[in-house]
């Protein structure tokens, strides 16, 4: 009989044992096709005025999104406008900034989670960076690499 009792542990933690080992193999679950978010991004490549904080591209059933996370802030500014720019972040200036670029929206918050819908149809792969950019006075106040 004990021999039996023994037996029946040591098949428990095997079985166990291979569970756990099965898990650690398989590849990780994929977000559904709804809703895809890229990593976040480790913030502002250029800035001319304080902004801190990460980005990210999210694609949903209705479309591609960028998000600024929760712990985006900036520095406030009159007439903040949010770009997708052709550039190269480094090679943007005040003047240049808007060439070419697809405006998003006018920055909603200096601070806090936040999101912006890209046009339909949009081809991502014909834009470098992501400004952010006083229209009023063309001051380019910063921006990352996509």
């Amino acid at each position: 009989m004990r021999l039996i009792a023994r037996l029946k542990t040591l098949t428990a933690a095997t079985l166990v044992a291979l569970a756990g080992l099965a898990a650690a193999a398989l590849p990780a679950a994929s977000p559904p096709a709804s809703a895809q978010e890229a990593p976040a991004r480790s913030g502002f490549d250029v800035t001319a005025e304080r902004i801190d904080g990460s980005w990210s591209l999210e694609t949903r059933a209705d479309g591609t999104y960028l998000l600024f996370n929760e712990d985006f802030s900036t520095a406030s500014g009159p007439d903040l406008k949010v770009f997708l720019s052709p550039q190269e972040v480094t090679d943007v200036r005040d003047r240049t900034a808007t060439r070419n670029a697809v405006k998003l929206g006018a920055l909603k918050r200096t601070s806090g989670a936040q999101e912006y819908r890209l046009p339909d149809g949009i081809d991502l792969s014909a834009f470098r960076s992501l400004l952010i950019h006083c229209e009023r006075y063309s001051h380019f106040w910063g921006g990352a690499a996509l």
